[in-house]
């Protein structure tokens, strides 16, 4: 398929992300009193990588079925848009719950999976393309990203 280099890259790079979850816990001095902020960002960290990772390979491993790069990317990118809106509404609900829907990295957070989510039913219905694809991934990716980066920055 054209384009398997950047998605297995793309997967990559998550996994990477996903691993880096774990030294966020070792810099705060007392774990038992994270707040449910601390907790939000770093269960964003390894399910938003996760997502990321598996996302990445879904239209590798759709194209020997399909037989066509554009198909592959179209179908995958409408399963992935009927998950990320799943997850992005049970994760915005959350957020609510937690108390930090109103916390500027929580609202940079929500744009991107939101803009994601909205990129890749774009791509679906009709950009059909790599980049589409691999930027709602990238997007995507950010959102482990900012919560990585506000996690180490609170804990420090």
């Amino acid at each position: 398929m054209p384009g398997e280099a950047l998605l297995i890259g793309i997967a990559t790079v998550a996994v990477v992300v996903a691993g880096f979850a774990a030294i966020a816990p070792g810099m705060a001095s007392d774990r038992s009193a994270w707040t449910a902020g601390q907790r939000y960002r770093l269960r964003g960290i390894v399910s938003t990588s996760f997502n990321v990772t598996f996302e990445s390979l879904l239209p590798v491993v759709l194209y020997p079925a399909l037989g066509d790069d554009r198909k592959a990317l179209v179908v995958s990118s409408a399963l992935v848009f009927v998950y990320a809106l799943i997850i992005i509404t049970t994760r915005t609900r959350q957020a609510i719950q937690a108390g930090v829907i109103r916390v500027r990295w929580t609202q940079f957070i929500v744009v991107a999976g939101y803009a994601s989510t909205t990129l890749f039913g774009l791509n679906a219905l009709a950009f059909g393309s790599l980049t589409g694809y691999g930027l709602a991934l990238l997007i995507q990716l950010s959102v482990a990203a900012i919560s990585f980066y506000t996690l180490l920055a609170s804990s420090v």
